[in-house]
């Protein structure tokens, strides 16, 4: 049997209710959209098309505006999944220009951290890692002075270092060991919302727990017997497929 690969998002579904995680990597079902997750989406996908664009000396104008597009051309894309939502005209458009607010937002404090010599930043970097089994996607990777800063950008509605920020952030410090051969620095959570860019330093430790927590996810979800995937969330966990 091929061995699969766990990601962040994989693993921290399993740990919140392991009969979720079986309805949809081992059964297949398909997720009902979310607006939560169309944001989530088309914002990623705005801030890596405009880390990867040379805006050179444009005026922040110039540059909100190509950002912003951007983020139209993500949202538009998704259209078949908006529609599937039902939610009033006036709720998508709150969504919509709540995001568009964040990322104008983003976009100042980004100019402010260049002009203080921030590097271009390596974005929506996928790495794998063999040994572990696990794979996931950086939004950022920035190198400034033999330094390295790993970012994760958020969308949600609270800015706390969750379990599963804290889960995903230390896989990624374990992916990036594993393929660049040294620890990031520090990994930096960017809740877009508040505009509040949390960073806490990496450790060997946080790279341990990261093994730890692959290695018995893995352990735990080689059946594919549905009977070993107890539901632990009262049952919630299946009204989130079609």
């Amino acid at each position: 049997m091929t061995q699969k690969t766990l990601s962040p998002t994989s693993i921290n579904t399993y740990l919140r209710c392991p009969r979720k995680y079986y309805l949809k990597y081992v059964k297949g079902l398909q997720e009902k959209p979310s607006i939560h997750l169309i944001r989530g989406k088309a914002v990623h996908e705005a801030l890596a098309k405009f880390h990867q664009t040379d805006f050179g000396s444009d005026t922040f104008e110039s540059m909100k505006a190509g950002l912003l597009a951007y983020f139209s051309h993500a949202w538009m894309e998704q259209d078949k999944e908006i529609q599937q939502l039902k939610l009033p005209e006036g709720v998508l458009k709150e969504f919509y220009y709540e995001s568009a607010g964040m990322l104008t937002d983003w976009l100042r404090r980004h100019i402010e951290a260049v002009q203080r010599g921030e590097s271009r930043a390596q974005t929506e970097v996928k790495l794998f890692s063999q040994a572990h089994r696990v794979m996931g996607i950086i939004d950022a990777i920035h190198k400034r002075d033999g330094r390295v800063t790993l970012t994760d950008y958020k969308t949600g509605k609270k800015d706390e270092l969750t379990q599963d920020i804290k889960i995903q952030m230390a896989i990624y410090a374990l992916l990036y060991q594993e393929n660049f051969g040294a620890l990031p620095e520090s990994i930096i959570i960017d809740f877009l919302k508040f505009g509040n860019a949390v960073p806490f330093k990496v450790t060997e430790e946080f790279r341990q727990y990261a093994i730890k927590i692959c290695k018995e996810v893995h352990e735990k979800t080689a059946s594919v017997n549905e009977e070993d995937y107890p539901c632990t969330c009262g049952g919630w966990c299946a009204k989130d497929f079609l």
